[in-house]
């Protein structure tokens, strides 16, 4: 059978023509690369050669597409669209058959009964495996939508206006304060959000994690908007960092469940819902995946 030319085309030049077409820079698209300028400029011009088209208009200043290099463009994204949904679709049958569910979670989740119910689900199916990935919500949802992961475990406000997604509730859980044992409002039983007014608030990061915009919301309601003295990425650098502070978070209730040296936890009138929550795209249905919701819902509590 004869060649034909478009054999050439290599999905190398494409990415790196995409890249190129992207920052519309080729220094910039070498160092996004990690590769050096004169073999991105090598590729481009064999893809050009073997199009038998001009992909970009170049002087010393500016790189511009062409009208054929922006239909190319337009096509690229197709293609590696393409190129990922069947590569995943393919995975996706592989970790079937092997009996394998790639599970993202936030690590807080596991102090809050999460590794009870992953365990009663291996012992009630012992040629499954869940495969753990600790990642925060937001990461979660990108893997979900990269089909990298088949289910997360995230926390209540994680878990709204997600669509397409859906959610599941893996029992209730509401916030509570947590304060350092030598901070002023320690010795109280019961806070509402009024009370925080005039308080410093640490969260967890904004940018990774719906939370902690909930409760800011919960508390524009009360007419005050909280000071945020501190944001932090790992839920235990949150704790040591209330215990070693005079500032306050709110945290679901079971972390309390875990030893904290210097914490005091606090019940909030207001009932803010923390729940560990499944997420999990319904269009993607697999027998080891409904064994696995089913199970953690008939053991959660």
């Amino acid at each position: 059978m004869k060649s034909e030319p478009f054999e050439r085309v290599t999905l190398k030049m494409l990415r790196y023509f995409y890249e190129v077409a992207q920052t519309k820079h080729f220094t910039k698209a070498a160092e996004n690369l990690n590769i050096t300028n004169s073999p991105l400029s090598n590729r481009i011009k064999e893809l050009e050669e073997v199009l038998n088209v001009k992909l970009f208009e170049r002087d010393s200043r500016n790189v511009m597409l062409t009208e054929a290099g922006r239909l190319l463009e337009s096509k690229c994204q197709l293609i590696f669209q393409t190129l990922d949904v069947s590569l995943n679709q393919v995975q996706q049958v592989g970790l079937n058959q092997r009996n394998i569910l790639r599970v993202g979670v936030v690590s807080s989740a596991f102090w809050g009964g999460f590794d009870r119910l992953l365990q009663r689900f291996h012992a009630e199916h012992d040629t499954y495996h869940a495969d753990i990935f600790d990642l925060n919500p937001e990461t979660q949802k990108k893997h979900l939508s990269e089909k990298k992961i088949d289910v997360g475990i995230v926390r209540f406000a994680d878990a709204l206006n997600i669509y397409p997604y859906q959610s599941v509730s893996l029992g209730k859980d509401v916030f509570v304060v947590a304060v350092s044992e030598q901070h002023e409002l320690a010795s109280k039983s019961l806070l509402r959000l009024q009370d925080l007014k005039t308080c410093e608030f640490a969260f967890m990061s904004l940018a990774n994690s719906a939370s902690a915009n909930f409760i800011i919301n919960a508390c524009l309601q009360e007419g005050f908007s909280p000071h945020i003295g501190k944001q932090v990425v790992e839920p235990s650098t949150l704790m040591a960092y209330v215990a070693n502070s005079n500032t306050v978070t709110l945290v679901p209730s079971t972390f309390s469940q875990h030893h904290w040296h210097g914490i005091r936890f606090i019940k909030l009138k207001e009932s803010l819902r923390a729940d560990l929550c499944l997420i999990h795209d319904g269009k993607q249905e697999s027998t080891i995946k409904a064994e696995f919701i089913r199970t953690l819902l008939e053991n959660a509590s």
